[in-house]
């Protein structure tokens, strides 16, 4: 066989089953793959000097105190939004220079994540970017500070693979983002900086199988119903924070056959931990433990089920109900009395008014805050 190499790619004068004529296309096709990748690196690092640039006047103008600040302001943000477009692309279109630290997770989809929970009857601890951060002893949300313990906790049972407990990421993280809406996809943009990326990368395996974390998802009157499979005529505790009230003021849980709310720490509810769980280990084995306390109750949901209980780390489900039956666009801009919301998870400062439903108070056993 006769080869010749020309940059580095080989041309062929005759190879068994590819002619002449083929090889030459193909080489054609390799070379214009070669030249749009040279083109999009130069393009990304122009834009990033000029998003540079742009930051630094927007910055410097902030805090000038002329009239047009709030101009100044929107400036700020989209540039902002544009440079996460531009970190976020070689990482969308799968660029060869970024594989080598970036891979996709492979991850149940939704039908089998919740058909596992609700057919199978197993538990799950959930990982968003709030506990990514926790792991990194970085503080992202209001809910929770920087803890060393909690870091090498969450470590420890993201690191786990049991038959009975599912471990459940974010797929959204991993995929695609054209058919989300604009302020989703930027937002995970922004989030998953290439640091992230890597620490993500570093710390999944590509042997183990996850679930969705986003089982909890509800976009239509099937998604309630299925849900509403998990504790269907179940006794269950709420191991919660003082300001969630799951379920207060909708019929999202009126299926349960009881409800008891161990009541904890609004933020920082890890400081607590040892109380949370032997308050949790009073109740039978029998009841099913809903949790929903940031990444506190992602750790609280794997120790609960290695001591026997199923476990069902809950997230933001009752502000996802909320926001279906309300109609809101965006979680973030949720405000609800007497909850705490994802939009204080951001901001600090509203007050948060106390639950004085009687059917709620009747409910509670234990306040650990």
């Amino acid at each position: 066989m006769a080869v010749t190499k020309t940059t580095g790619r080989c041309r062929e004068e005759k190879v068994s089953g590819i002619t002449a004529e083929q090889l030459e296309e193909i080489n054609r096709k390799l070379e214009t793959l070669e030249r749009e990748n040279a083109q999009l690196k130069e393009w990304q690092l122009t834009m990033n000097q000029i998003v540079s640039q742009m930051l630094e006047l927007a910055e410097a103008q902030k805090g000038s105190g002329e009239k047009n600040t709030s101009e100044i302001m929107k400036l700020w943000e989209f540039v902002s939004i544009n440079r996460w477009r531009v970190d976020s692309l070689p990482y969308e279109l799968r660029d060869p220079d970024y594989q080598s630290f970036f891979f996709k997770p492979h991850i149940l989809s939704l039908e089998e994540t919740r058909k596992q929970l609700i057919t199978e009857k197993k538990s799950i601890a959930r990982f968003g970017d709030g506990e990514f951060a926790a792991i990194a002893c970085q503080k992202r949300w209001n809910f929770q500070g920087v803890s060393k313990w909690l870091s090498e906790k969450l470590l420890q049972v993201l690191q786990t693979n049991e038959e009975g407990f599912l471990i459940g990421l974010h797929s959204t993280f991993y995929r695609n983002l054209e058919d989300l809406p604009e302020l989703d996809a930027d937002g995970i943009r922004a989030y998953l900086r290439p640091d992230v990326r890597r620490l993500h990368a570093k710390l999944l395996s590509r042997d183990q199988i996850y679930a969705e974390a986003l089982f909890h998802r509800i976009v239509s009157e099937e998604d309630v119903r299925e849900l509403k499979k998990l504790w269907d005529g179940q006794k269950c505790v709420f191991i919660e924070g003082v300001h969630t009230g799951m379920g207060v003021g909708n019929d999202l849980f009126d299926n349960c056959d009881q409800i008891e709310r161990i009541l904890c720490p609004a933020e920082n509810a890890v400081d607590r931990y040892d109380e949370i769980m032997n308050e949790a280990l009073k109740q039978p084995k029998d009841k099913l433990i809903l949790l929903a306390l940031g990444p506190t109750a992602t750790a609280l949901s794997y120790d609960l089920y290695k001591s026997g209980y199923r476990s069902i780390d809950a997230g933001h489900i009752d502000l996802v109900y909320e926001k279906y039956i309300r109609g809101f666009q965006d979680l973030y801009r949720v405000k609800i009395p007497y909850k705490y919301c994802s939009a204080d998870e951001r901001n600090a400062g509203r007050a948060i008014e106390e639950i004085r439903d009687k059917a709620y108070l009747e409910q509670v056993v234990a306040r650990i805050y």
